[in-house]
């Protein structure tokens, strides 16, 4: 491939194709300028002439055969050992003039002794006699010489013949190759905006980059519409088949076995006396696992041995095996048509309706839950949570089994639902909780303090207010004695509690219900405060 000399003004990767003189054209292949006259492109490497390249690969792919012409019967090789003895047998036939000091070289000197020897000069007879002698001599050796030439030139000059056939055929495989180099598995050519070709991954779709030979920036197309919608298409089919059945898992639920004849109706009565339970949400049936030996319970935290076993059985479920093989657990089905059977036993609407007289049993504000009844069993089986699990455990119902209606004419709130109120020396809106109960014995939710009630008149102070006021001291410890900035009585210990994200971003999704007598209070409040 010719390249640029040194001393070219050229630089490489430099000089777009609109910079070019009237002696230079663009390639072909790669769009770099090159000198008018070039057989290849000093950039790739690539042929400026079509018609050059294919008359060079047709060249390349049929070469011309080699002819090997043979030699005539009468015409014998001289060898150099002929040579050399012509010349030494031919020394002693002239002599030069003392004045004379030239020295002719070995060649000149043999073409001399051969011009004597042609001549009819006459000898003595002893010198003919011995010279005779030598030359008879002479003429058995050279014939020994080029017999032995004869015999072996044949071999020497086919063993040649057959090295440049060998030689021929190689370089004809690398001729064979596409110009240009081979491209890498996954990759595709690109041009960058000055017309430098270069080739990239499909890795790489969609990113910047800066050309190799001139250093323009260039982006990396995406796929087509049509082909991203059969790739994007492709990969859901794949992840749906690979998608197995028990993704929805639920940890460490409340469990309680209770027979009717031992069961004390007294709150909090059952709090204490449940098995830690994981509830799997599979397409056709709801299992119950209790981590552990099977036969037996796992009561307690369990630790790093709970979180082993509980990610055995993951695994076993998930990957399509028998489940009532799972390892270290006893495991119990329930079908998805009797899924019906389950309801709300803590909190009811109406303790005419409740199997336990509306004790809180269970644990005041927690949810409790009927199972399916057992054919073999004559105890009673429920599950007892909080308000955040309570939520995801509808959910999975309704998702996985179409069960709607659960929460239905219990007073569970489903979602979160607030009460507004103006602050009395602020007029900031305050968002209290309602259903408070719920979020208290909720372990996954903290509410916080948004502000306090009087228990006298019902204005309200933010926290920050009372704060900034210093209304009961310091955390509002002595508030419940302290008299009230309105009725001048004692303001009472009445929190009102909101959730965190509540209370630092005001605007928040939830369901706000303001009372009347709040906004009644509203201007009498302003008054107040400006007095």
């Amino acid at each position: 491939m010719n390249s640029p000399s040194k001393n070219d003004d050229t630089k490489q990767g430099t000089n777009p194709p609109e910079a070019g003189a009237s002696n230079e054209m663009p390639c072909p292949d790669c769009g770099e300028m090159v000198r008018k006259g070039l057989l290849r492109c000093w950039n790739c490497g690539a042929f400026m002439d079509k018609g050059i390249e294919a008359r060079f690969q047709e060249m390349q792919e049929n070469p011309a055969p080699m002819i090997f012409s043979e030699a005539p019967e009468d015409d014998e090789p001289v060898s150099v050992e002929t040579t050399q003895m012509v010349t030494s047998a031919s020394d002693d036939d002239f002599q030069l003039d003392g004045s004379i000091g030239t020295v002719l070289p070995a060649e000149d000197q043999t073409d001399a002794a051969e011009e004597d020897d042609a001549g009819d000069v006459e000898q003595p007879g002893g010198v003919a006699g011995a010279e005779s002698t030598g030359e008879t001599a002479g003429d058995d050796q050279e014939k020994a010489g080029v017999a032995h030439s004869v015999a072996t030139g044949g071999d020497a000059l086919l063993e040649v013949a057959l090295q440049e056939e060998a030689e021929a055929r190689k370089r004809r495989k690398k001729q064979r190759r596409v110009v240009g180099g081979m491209r890498t598995p996954g990759g595709f050519i690109i041009f960058c905006p000055y017309g430098c070709k270069m080739e990239v991954k499909d890795q790489n779709r969609g990113m910047t980059g800066r050309c190799p030979r001139c250093g323009a920036p260039f982006i990396v197309p995406v796929d087509p519409p049509q082909f991203k919608s059969q790739k994007s298409e492709k990969a859901e089919a794949e992840k749906a088949a690979v998608e197995t059945d028990f993704q929805a898992w639920m940890e460490a639920l409340h469990v309680h076995t209770v027979n009717p004849e031992k069961l004390k109706l007294k709150a909090d009565s059952l709090t204490k006396e449940f098995v830690p339970t994981d509830f799997a949400f599979g397409k056709d049936e709801l299992v119950l696992l209790v981590l552990g030996k099977k036969g037996g319970g796992l009561f307690g935290g369990g630790g790093g041995k709970a979180e082993e076993l509980r990610e055995a059985a993951q695994a076993h479920l998930r990957e399509g095996k028998p489940v009532d093989q799972v390892p270290d657990a006893e495991v119990t089905k329930i079908e998805a048509d009797t899924l019906s059977q389950l309801r709300v036993v803590q909190p009811v609407e109406s303790r005419a309706h409740s199997l336990f007289a509306g004790i809180p049993v269970f644990g005041a504000g927690r949810i409790a839950i009927q199972l399916p009844l057992q054919e073999d069993s004559t105890e009673t089986r429920y599950v007892s949570m909080g308000l955040t699990e309570f939520r995801e455990f509808a959910r999975q119902l309704e998702e996985k089994y179409g069960l709607t209606g659960l929460a239905d004419k219990t007073g569970i709130p489903m979602e979160d639902e607030f009460e507004t109120h103006r602050c009395h020396y602020s007029s900031v809106a305050v968002k209290a909780l309602k259903h408070l109960e719920f979020y208290q014995a909720d372990p996954k939710v903290e509410p916080v303090v948004a502000g306090w009630k009087c228990g006298a008149c019902g204005i309200v102070v933010s926290e920050d207010a009372r704060n900034k006021e210093k209304l009961g001291g310091k955390g509002g410890k002595g508030l419940a004695k302290t008299k009230c900035p309105k009725c001048q009585q004692k303001f009472g210990d009445n929190p009102l509690y909101s959730l965190a994200e509540v209370t630092e971003s005001p605007s928040m999704s939830g369901t706000d219900s303001g009372s009347d007598a709040d906004a009644n209070q509203e201007p009498a409040a302003t008054d107040a405060a400006k007095s």
